[in-house]
C-alpha cells in the first residue's frame, strides 16, 4: 500500500517523464521546421521569417508549461506556421508585387556620395544608427561611401568610392589565376562521402594522398583538395 509521500514521488516522476518525453517530441518538430523554412541566420531573416520564428518559439513551450494541455495545441500551430511560410515563398517567387509587398524593396540611404534623408525619415533609420552600420561594414567615415542600401532583411549594403577602396589586380593590370574551390575529404578521422559528392575523391586516391603527406587517416582532423590536386591537412591534436 503505497503512503501520501510515495504517492507524490510517483507523481512528480510521471511528470517529469511527460515533459522529458514532450520536449524531445516537441525538439524534433522545431528542428525539422526550422529546416524546412531554410538555413538563414537569425541577422538575415527577412520580417515575416523573424515573426514565423517567434510564434513557433512562443507556442513550442505552451505544453511544457500545463501537461493538461494536449501536445496537439503546439503541433498543430507549428504545421500552419510551416504551412503558410511555405504557401508564402512559393507567392513570392511567383509574384514580385506579392514580393514587394510582403518583403518590401532596398531602399538607397546614401546615393551616389549623397545622404538621402528623407529615405532615412522613411525608415525610421536615425543616423546614429545609420553610422553604427557602417562601423560594422568597416566603414568609420560617412564619406568614404559611395552607395549605401537598407536590405529587405534590414541589413546595410556599402560601396566605398574608387579612390579608397581595395586595388583589385584588374585595377592593376594583372592577371593572377582563378581560384579553385576545396573540399573535405577526410574529416575527424572519416572519410568523407556526403558534402560535394560529384567532387569527391574515391577512397583508393585518399589513401594515397594520405600515405604521401605521411599521415594515418585516424591522425587527421580535416584534409581538403582543390581542383588542382592542392591539398591542406589539419592534424588532430595529441595532447587532449
Amino acid at each position: 500500500m503505497y503512503t501520501p509521500a510515495k504517492n507524490i514521488q510517483n507523481t512528480k516522476g510521471d511528470k517529469m517523464t511527460v515533459t522529458l518525453i514532450r520536449s524531445i517530441i516537441i525538439y524534433i518538430f522545431v528542428i525539422v521546421a526550422v529546416r524546412i523554412m531554410g538555413k538563414r541566420q537569425v541577422g538575415e531573416l527577412k520580417p515575416q521569417e523573424l515573426v514565423i520564428t517567434i510564434l513557433i518559439s512562443a507556442v513550442a513551450t505552451i505544453p511544457l508549461q500545463e501537461h493538461a494541455i494536449p501536445l496537439s495545441t503546439s503541433l498543430i500551430p507549428i504545421l500552419i506556421f510551416i504551412s503558410l511560410e511555405i504557401i508564402e515563398s512559393a507567392l513570392s517567387m511567383k509574384s514580385l508585387w506579392f514580393r514587394n509587398i510582403i518583403q518590401g524593396r532596398p531602399v538607397y540611404v546614401i546615393k551616389d556620395g549623397v545622404l538621402q534623408q528623407k529615405a532615412l525619415e522613411r525608415l525610421r533609420f536615425t543616423v546614429d544608427d545609420l553610422l553604427d552600420s557602417l562601423r560594422q561594414k568597416d566603414v568609420f567615415n560617412i564619406g568614404e561611401v559611395l552607395n549605401a542600401v537598407v536590405e529587405t532583411n534590414g541589413t546595410l549594403t556599402v560601396q566605398t568610392k574608387a579612390e579608397i577602396s581595395p586595388v583589385t589586380p584588374k585595377a592593376a593590370g594583372m592577371k593572377v589565376p582563378e581560384k579553385t574551390a576545396s573540399v573535405p575529404i577526410v574529416m575527424d578521422g572519416e572519410v568523407i562521402t556526403e558534402y560535394f559528392a560529384d567532387s569527391i575523391e574515391n577512397q583508393n586516391k585518399i589513401a594515397i594522398i594520405t600515405e604521401t603527406l605521411g599521415v594515418k587517416q585516424e591522425d587527421i582532423l580535416l584534409l581538403t583538395i582543390d581542383e588542382n590536386g592542392k591539398t591542406y591537412l589539419i592534424r588532430k591534436d595529441k595532447t587532449k
